[in-house]
């Protein structure tokens, strides 16, 4: 179930962009519309050959409670009254209906899988559509990243100490227009057995017995079994989809090149014609010097003609140094940022990821 539930949480992440063809919808009432009609197919569908079983029931029934879902389904009907939402809104729980029909994913553990998606635990990223404060907000032309914090909390020689490795692993993406891509993110295996699919939380300020408790979700297991790598799933153990590993970085390690993570969504891959797009790069050289850039771009077309709209951050020029497992920069305007990095120390010109996110070397 765990990779049922990234791949759904992917595949829902593909309607928000129907506000740019859609100025007047609300972004985060979308994207919950499109998680509930969907749960709601499945648990119809689920009905009918008998209903959720006990444990199943329990849960869905926690979720709606908990998450204001009869409140998701009232606001919801508002989407209904204007034709071109309506229309993306339902063309969008069809492609995610059909693709996972098309899976042969049982209707019961679909509808289960859609409510246990992060983009469904409406309490959390979207409190706004359970109060009455809420209220739809324009699309707004898009900003460019904006510079990560300094971090809180740094790994420190004791962490460092009881992690075994570094490892791979795939889910499903957003990418640019709408269509799904696969990203290949990082896992963190300690000696224990243990392993974080979320490596910010090497961050986490309460250490990561704390995290572990806050976030389960983001913990499971592993283990080497026959000469391959595997990973605790909910149906048992199923080979890690990467199986080299390495450690940390050695001292005083140097990137040299233009490293550019670009990213975006879109609602081109339904049948529409909005797209948008994210870039954030960074440029090293072996002497220790760094720039940083970044910009978005968006154009969605209608019968009237086309809207294009587009931004760019100001650069930024400094001195960086990698420490264990932490990228630090102090740029020449005083500013400073930390980024926990990983990348493979015999060959870090393919990719680097910076708190867990991939930025693939481009050459120009």
């Amino acid at each position: 179930m765990r990779r049922l539930r990234e791949w759904i949480c992917g595949l829902a992440g593909a309607l928000p962009a129907a506000v740019l063809a859609a100025p007047a919808a609300d972004e985060a009432l979308l994207k919950a519309a499109l998680v509930v009609r969907t749960f709601d197919h499945f648990a119809a569908a689920c009905q009918q050959r008998g209903g959720f079983k006990p444990a199943d029931a329990s849960s869905v029934k926690a979720w709606e409670r908990d998450h204001g879902v009869a409140q998701i389904r009232t606001k919801a009907q508002a989407i209904d009254s204007d034709p071109a939402q309506k229309q993306h809104l339902e063309r969008g729980v069809s492609t995610i209906v059909r693709q996972i029909d098309a899976k042969g994913v049982e209707p019961c553990l679909a509808a289960v899988t859609a409510s246990r998606t992060r983009d469904a635990q409406f309490a959390a990223v979207a409190p706004q559509l359970l109060s009455e404060a809420g209220s739809a907000a324009p699309a707004a032309k898009p900003a460019p990243p904006a510079p990560p914090p300094v971090a809180s909390v740094r790994p420190d020689a004791a962490l460092l100490a009881q992690i075994d490795s570094f490892g791979f692993d795939t889910r499903p993406a957003m990418g640019i227009g709408g269509f799904i891509t696969t990203d290949i993110y990082p896992v963190v295996l300690f000696r224990d057995g243990r392993l974080l699919t979320d490596v910010e939380g090497l961050m986490f300020a309460g250490g990561m017995a704390a995290h572990q408790a806050a976030h389960p979700k983001d913990w499971t297991r592993w283990r080497r079994q026959g000469g391959e790598l595997q990973i605790a799933g909910e149906k048992g153990w199923e080979k890690l989809e990467f199986q080299s590993t390495f450690r940390q970085l050695p001292k005083d390690f140097r990137l040299d090149g233009l490293f550019r993570r670009l990213g975006g969504t879109g609602n081109v891959a339904m049948g529409g014609t909005a797209t948008v797009a994210a870039w954030n790069e960074y440029r090293f050289t072996p002497d220790g010097r760094v720039s940083r850039g970044g910009g978005a771009g968006a154009r969605a077309e209608s019968t009237g003609g086309s809207v294009v709209t587009g931004s760019q951050a100001a650069g930024q020029q400094g001195r960086y140094r990698i420490e264990g497992v932490m990228l630090n920069i102090r740029y020449d305007d005083g500013s400073e940022e930390s980024r926990l990095i990983i990348t493979d120390p015999k060959d870090p010109t393919g990719a680097i990821w910076l708190d867990g996110q991939g930025y693939a070397q481009r050459r120009r």
